[in-house]
């Protein structure tokens, strides 16, 4: 029996993609700690979250650009799925919006096609709630991917915390592909 998929065309690269052939690079950012998913097709290649350090916020955004330019030379996306940041007026808030943006203009410097979800449309395409936390987002997300068990249930709340940026950065993945149709 064959199997078709749907198809769209991409302004970015104008290549012809389906969802199956299609590699999405989704990550969730962050100026601390950055969610990193990989998905081949259908598949779920690389999940990892990455460590930005520095002090300085001239040092984060080095460090950030290096990791970003490290995976897209490495895994070669064809789209890259980023997520939005609230609105706030702090320090960190303002460096999460410039590394945001510097990701998006290096998305666009590769011919990516970049695309961005905000955090309560993600959970309300996941969870079937925009309000979930991330805790329900990382249940949901293990319920479909039961290998990703071992994230979940971890002895710290620290690590609970340092890997719900990595389930974010997946369900950031998954929504972009449910949007290949």
């Amino acid at each position: 029996m064959a199997r078709y998929a749907s198809a769209i065309w991409t302004d970015a690269n104008k290549k012809f993609m389906s969802k199956h052939n299609v590699k999405i690079l989704a990550i969730d950012p962050g100026t601390k700690y950055t969610g990193i998913a990989f998905l081949d097709g259908e598949k779920l290649v690389y999940h990892s979250v990455s460590v930005i350090n520095g002090r300085l916020p001239h040092g984060k955004l080095m460090e950030g650009r290096k990791i970003i330019l490290r995976l897209i030379k490495d895994f070669k996306p064809n789209v890259l799925v980023i997520e939005r940041s609230f609105f706030a007026n702090n320090r960190t808030a303002s460096l999460l919006h410039v590394f945001i943006n510097e990701i998006k203009a290096i998305g666009k410097r590769k011919e990516l096609k970049v695309i961005s979800y905000a955090p309560t449309t993600v959970r309300k395409f996941i969870c079937g709630n925009g309000r979930a936390d991330k805790k329900t987002l990382s249940e949901v997300i293990v319920s479909r991917l039961p290998e990703l068990k071992v994230y979940l249930t971890q002895d710290r709340a620290w690590k609970e915390r340092y890997h719900q940026n990595m389930f974010d950065a997946i369900a950031l993945g998954l929504m972009a592909l449910s949007a290949m149709k």
